[in-house]
């Protein structure tokens, strides 16, 4: 039988299994109950302020996307980016002189008191030429460590190895996603 482990804060308290499952049950609720009047989160998760989860949690419309040195606009693409209770979704579409791409992902995201971490549980690439003439690549794509820093009005995440920044204007309600060397990849803007 299997020892049950109910969080309290940063600890977790063991249950044994050999006790009955009623006493188990309210044991457990019992700590949970101890961590809400603690003032600990039930999960052990930290959270940054909720003023940085505002700003990054919602939807989101692609109004540029920068291809072999071009910036397209709509109605040559068109995307959404959503960022909602822990689920993270993404689609967007493109078709110009410089080709055909459309995606579409869904994911996870948590976040850490300074951090926000992100992965597609699955994402579906289509690229080719034309719509009809298209290479289809289905793949996971692993969770991925975001630093949060914020500069005045610029709130960025970044990850460890500098290949993925988001830059957040708080004021204007859009962000930049650039990629290595900070090359600008994708800007959307907040619509709720």
């Amino acid at each position: 039988r299997c020892n049950r482990m109910v969080p309290m804060g940063a600890t977790f308290v063991r249950i044994s299994a050999s006790l009955p499952l009623r006493l188990r049950t309210a044991f457990g609720g019992i700590a949970a109950l101890l961590c809400v009047l603690a003032g600990f989160p039930a999960t052990g998760q930290e959270l940054p302020p909720d003023e940085v989860r505002a700003v990054i949690e919602g939807t989101w419309e692609l109004v540029e996307w920068h291809v072999e040195g071009r910036i397209l606009r709509p109605p040559e693409m068109n995307g959404r980016w959503m960022v909602h209770d822990g689920i993270v979704m993404a689609t967007r579409h493109r078709q110009s002189e410089d080709g055909y791409e459309s995606t579409a992902g869904y994911g996870t995201y948590s976040w850490g008191a300074t951090t926000w971490t992100y992965g597609y549980d699955r994402s579906e690439d289509r690229l080719g030429s034309s719509p009809t003439e298209t290479t289809l690549r289905v793949s996971e794509i692993p969770m991925r460590l975001f630093e949060i820093t914020q500069h005045g009005d610029l709130l960025i995440l970044e990850d460890r190895d500098s290949t993925l920044r988001w830059e957040y204007d708080i004021s204007g309600k859009t962000f930049l996603l650039l990629g290595r060397d900070r090359q600008p990849i994708r800007k959307y803007r907040r619509i709720d």
